[in-house]
């Protein structure tokens, strides 16, 4: 059954893979000089597993605010998975799948945890933005046939867009509140994942 957090791409021409390709590559190159230049010094630290299952269990879980952004990170988790799934499938090593795989492992874990803390209403506003959701797109082929930097360019742009939407959740939460400090976790979760995904496309580019 497909997974409605995933979207891809329609068929293309030759031509349009062509001109997608060579955008797709550009853009990596442009994202591989911009982590380059980064500091060291403002690196986000990989948020533990661990400390996310304290996080929830120490929170009011019930409270609205909390749940609903526990609904909105396991959207975007689920979301980021399928991407970081088929980035997986598509490695060009074995060593390279298992940093990807490792990395699925950690986002379906913290998915899974926060799923677990939704409450009868949190789950039932899962299920209707499930219903909600555009049909996916028939593929033309698997994410194995696909080239590296296709699977990679999207997979970078869906946790780009996910860390963007957990920091905007972030600042709009009091300082300090369970729903700032989860939403912050999961914020940078993604921007590590992005992080690390930007340093297998530098290693690739160069």
């Amino acid at each position: 059954m497909s997974n409605p957090a995933c979207g891809h791409r329609t068929t293309q021409t030759p031509v349009e893979e062509f001109e997608t390709a060579e955008s797709d590559r550009k853009r990596l190159t442009e994202k591989s000089f911009l982590l380059a230049e980064a500091d060291d010094s403002s690196e986000v630290p990989d948020p533990d597993i661990e400390a996310l299952q304290g996080l929830v269990e120490e929170v009011d879980r019930q409270g609205a605010t909390y749940q609903s952004v526990a609904v909105a990170a396991v959207q975007i988790l689920e979301r980021a998975l399928c991407y970081e799934r088929e980035a997986a499938e598509a490695a060009l090593s074995l060593g390279q799948q298992e940093k990807l795989e490792a990395m699925v492992a950690t986002a379906d874990q913290a998915a899974s945890v926060l799923r677990d803390t939704l409450s009868a209403q949190g789950h039932k506003v899962m299920h209707l933005c499930t219903e909600q959701s555009p049909p996916e797109p028939e593929r033309s082929r698997s994410s194995s046939d696909e080239p590296w930097w296709f699977v990679l360019s999207d997979a970078l742009e869906v946790l780009e867009e996910g860390t963007d939407r957990m920091s905007t959740l972030t600042t709009g939460q009091p300082s300090g509140s369970s729903a700032r400090r989860l939403s912050q976790t999961i914020a940078q979760l993604l921007q590590s994942h992005h992080d690390a995904l930007l340093l297998e496309a530098d290693d690739w580019i160069s």
